[in-house]
């Protein structure tokens, strides 16, 4: 039995116009005549004609209506999405060519099917080695590399630019191949990228990284790098080059490749979890191939179905519907949303990913396949969210006897959007601004910039950096803090941080507006006092106590300033805080004779220290004199 649908028209004309007319005495008490003489009664007929036609219409409203009334303001509903998987390959011993497509399988559950999206050339050459050369300084990761859990800087913590990493291999590369590494960075103490809607990012890097080898010669050559998905190594990817074709052995007998930074600095130095050879990227899928739907009838809308769901439709032309001609060939025709502006002669289907059904036109708006034509589709299909398979399954290569397994779990796999889903999504993007007018939506626009990890944002209406005495009306500038570790006291963007945020707000803010983004300027302030102990408080103690006080309170990031949300872009340092700071450190009675002593671009007032608009403040080396403990 059928659940039953819920009536929405359930109020009538009478009762609409009775609601409204008993509300007259309550708002226009005044209003005495309710005959239907009267114009306003009139008006209150015509109202309640108009709500009564609109609920008729909203108790009609199918899902059809509702997915094209998404369209309208710019959303579809999604529909499934294929999980995606690493595979690390083990025991190659001939290098290998694997197509695209090549189907992989989990041992132990074979009815979840795997593809490679792309060529994929797999080498025998292993990674024997991978040391950070320091001038004369040999740092070995092997070991690091080795272990789970355990990571490695390639530049060192301290980012040196003298550092270089080697990766030192085993055998020579076939030439003119395409050889891929695998980078996974350890990202599990930073928060997650920005993100803005749908929007995919498009991030500069600030560092610029130099590849090369050392050739037959005892050379080093540059390498050919054909592709980085690793962005200079500021995330997760893969590096792609060409194999070199006259590499050359070190005095380990290994082929180096060396990596370092020419220019630019990292908002977030690298720090590597493993570097691995021969992983596969797959996506969870099944390819359909030359599946005959039918033969056309000749007759308006006819409709196939679709054999294999639910059907993937992530790219345009991932579905293929072809019908046999009068000759004998195959023609393609092209998918629409529908055929509102197909032609008569259009050849045009329209495709239900879920149901899988295949619909074609009615002679009037779209082609009719004719009678005894043969209708063939290539398709793909997923199990959505059941390809998120957990790390540490075994794998085979069907066709090449490879053998591999996941070191990380499967992602990516989500069901068919339900529409609700969809209209949840479009409201709460309607929620969301996407013009940059004031200085809060300045701010968060930025704070949301797709790919970066950014820590604060300050927009100042009205300021040019250049310029910074002088009120610019239309003049914007947005201030920058990129995340960092903890190591790092004054985080500074790189050219291609405030690249990556001013193309994210160019895109949002107003036509009239004169956009910069800039870094902070930082001061650094030390402070010099006199303490005085109470009875039976430790000296040294203490006196940590005061240093690190005044360090959290002096910090441009949380939980540093007075409100414990980093210190205010702009904000004076005035001595009766810093005093207030010291007096409620545990085991000091009382404290006098603070002197603030500021490093950078600032101005003394009356005892207090002045910083720009654009700047913040961070703790420098403070100085604590202690007296005996009061009695």
């Amino acid at each position: 039995m059928a659940l039953p649908l819920p009536n929405l028209d359930d109020t009538t004309f009478q009762e609409l116009f009775e609601s409204a007319r008993s509300l007259i005495p309550l708002y226009a008490p005044e209003w005495t005549d309710y005959n239907l003489h009267d114009p306003g009664i009139t008006l209150i007929e015509l109202f309640a004609w108009l709500t009564e036609m609109q609920i008729y219409r909203l108790n009609r409203i199918t899902d059809a209506n509702r997915k094209a009334f998404l369209k309208l303001i710019g959303f579809d509903v999604k529909g499934i999405q294929p999980a995606k998987i690493e595979i690390v390959l083990k025991k190659v011993t001939e290098n290998v060519w694997i197509s695209a497509g090549q189907q992989l399988k989990p041992i132990g559950i074979e009815t979840i099917v795997f593809e490679t999206e792309e060529d994929f050339y797999l080498t025998r050459s292993s990674l024997e080695s991978i040391i950070t050369q320091l001038k004369s300084t040999v740092i070995d990761h092997n070991t690091a590399n080795s272990t789970p859990g355990v990571y490695f800087a390639p530049f060192t913590e301290h980012q040196q630019r003298d550092a270089a990493m080697v990766l030192g291999f085993s055998r020579k590369f076939a030439v003119s191949e395409t050889v891929h590494i695998t980078f996974i960075l350890y990202e599990m103490d930073l928060p997650a990228p920005g993100q803005f809607g749908e929007v995919q990012p498009e991030v500069t890097p600030s560092v610029t990284l130099i590849w090369d080898y050392l050739n037959a010669n005892g050379r080093w050559v540059p390498l050919n790098i054909t592709n980085d998905t690793t962005l200079q190594l500021t995330k997760s990817g893969r590096i792609h080059f060409q194999a070199p074709s006259n590499p050359g052995k070190n005095t380990a007998g290994l082929y180096p490749i060396r990596c370092r930074v020419i220019a630019g600095e990292y908002e977030i130095v690298p720090r590597i979890d493993q570097i691995l050879m021969n992983v596969l990227p797959a996506v969870q899928r099944e390819s359909i191939i030359n599946e005959t739907l039918g033969s056309g009838s000749g007759e308006p809308d006819q409709i196939f179905k679709l054999k294999h769901l639910p059907v993937t439709m992530e790219h345009a032309g991932d579905v293929h519907i072809a019908v046999k001609n009068a000759t004998g060939e195959w023609e393609s025709w092209l998918q629409v949303d529908n055929f509102e502006k197909s032609a008569p002669e259009d050849r045009h289907y329209i495709l239900d990913s879920q149901t899988g059904e295949v619909s074609f036109g009615n002679g009037l708006n779209g082609f009719i396949p004719p009678t005894g034509r043969i209708i063939s589709a290539d398709y793909q299909t997923s199990l959505g969210k059941v390809g998120n398979l957990p790390a540490g399954f075994s794998w085979s290569v069907e066709q090449n006897n490879l053998t591999g397994e996941n070191l990380r779990a499967a992602w990516g796999g989500k069901a068919a959007e339900k529409i609700e889903d969809a209209e949840k999504r479009a409201r709460k993007d309607f929620n969301t601004s996407h013009r940059a007018v004031t200085s809060s939506d300045y701010e968060q626009l930025a704070k949301s910039t797709p790919g970066l990890r950014v820590s604060r944002a300050k927009a100042l209406p009205n300021y040019h950096p250049k310029l910074p005495h002088i009120n610019l009306p239309g003049s914007v500038t947005v201030v920058m803090v990129p995340f960092t570790r903890e190591n790092d006291t004054t985080p500074a963007p790189g050219n291609g941080f405030l690249k990556t945020v001013q193309q994210h707000l160019e895109r949002h803010r107003l036509v009239t507006s004169d956009l910069h983004v800039i870094g902070p300027q930082y001061v650094k302030i030390s402070v010099k006092c006199t303490i005085c102990l109470k009875k039976g408080s430790s000296k040294a103690l203490t006196t940590q106590r005061v240093k690190e006080a005044l360090r959290m309170f002096l910090n441009p990031m949380p939980p540093g300033g007075p409100l414990k949300e980093g210190w205010p872009f702009g904000r004076s340092i005035y001595p009766s805080e810093i005093y207030q700071q010291i007096d409620k450190v545990k085991g000091v009675d009382y404290v006098y004779g603070i002197e603030l002593i500021a490093e950078g671009s600032y101005r003394p007032v009356n005892g207090n220290i002045q910083i720009p608009a654009i700047a913040l403040v961070y703790s420098g080396t403070h100085t604590v004199e202690v007296k005996p403990v009061s009695q």
